[in-house]
């Protein structure tokens, strides 16, 4: 599968690899592709799918860990949260 202890031929040195173009026309192609591909895309979801996939990403909650605490948080009696900050404070840290 792998030969690593061919000696490399001279003349794959100096070829670019297999895709790799670094002129301005390969950008402007690999552009032009895209944005057909995404025309194509557009076309097959249908305006209706979209404007519903937008409304939902949008209308997303945040469901992480850390907007969770914020919300509750948030919503925490000011006595109660300074409790738990004293408690957290003055608790010792635990011997594992």
């Amino acid at each position: 599968m792998f030969n690593w202890f061919r000696k490399k031929s001279s003349n794959t040195e100096n070829t670019p690899a297999k895709g790799a173009e670094h002129s301005p026309s390969g950008k402007e192609a690999l552009i032009e592709e895209a944005k057909r591909n995404t025309q194509a895309a557009r076309e097959a979801f249908g305006p209706e799918r979209l404007a519903e996939l937008t409304r939902l990403i949008h209308e997303k909650n945040e469901v992480s860990p850390a907007a969770q605490a914020r919300k509750i948080i948030a919503k925490m009696d000011t006595e109660k949260l300074s409790a738990h900050l004293r408690y957290l404070q003055n608790d010792p840290p635990t011997k594992h």
